[in-house]
């Protein structure tokens, strides 16, 4: 599995499957095969001075492994930002889970923000307890 920077024309790829919206600043790190086929991706957007907003999408889940590093090293190291959220659908608990397990916590539930009846939770990942970067990096900028 490679990890690299998803080209512009891959983009589509994680935007129709995580059903989100994405500005011009919006950028993505894929899980790749040998043969080129995308096995997941993170998606970048929202960005502020400090924080950026992720997007996860997965056809494999296996290859979440090879994503977690990469995808806190772009936006902690890399993009300097020092908290990155990221949104799920309350009802959707296999990405909940995920979401926990990668150490993301339940920052806000937004009661009937995807549907009437469907909350939307944003979790929140700080740079200071992000354990998937070198804890000498770990410190805010």
């Amino acid at each position: 599995m490679n990890v690299q920077a998803a080209p512009w024309l891959h983009l589509p790829w994680i935007i129709d499957r995580a059903g989100i919206s994405a500005t011009l600043g919006f950028k993505a790190i894929e899980a790749v095969g040998d043969d080129g086929k995308i096995h997941g991706m993170v998606g970048y957007d929202g960005w502020t001075e400090n924080s950026v907003i992720m997007s996860i999408a997965l056809e494999n889940p296996a290859c979440f492994r090879s994503l977690l590093r990469p995808m806190f090293e772009y936006a902690f190291l890399q993009a300097g930002k020092g908290v990155a959220f990221a949104t799920v659908r309350a009802t959707n608990s296999r990405s909940v889970r995920l979401t926990e397990r990668a150490g993301f916590r339940e920052a806000y539930r937004l009661k009937d923000a995807i549907t009437v009846g469907e909350d939307m939770i944003i979790f929140e990942m700080r740079r200071e307890d992000c354990r998937w970067i070198p804890e000498q990096y770990r410190k805010a900028a």
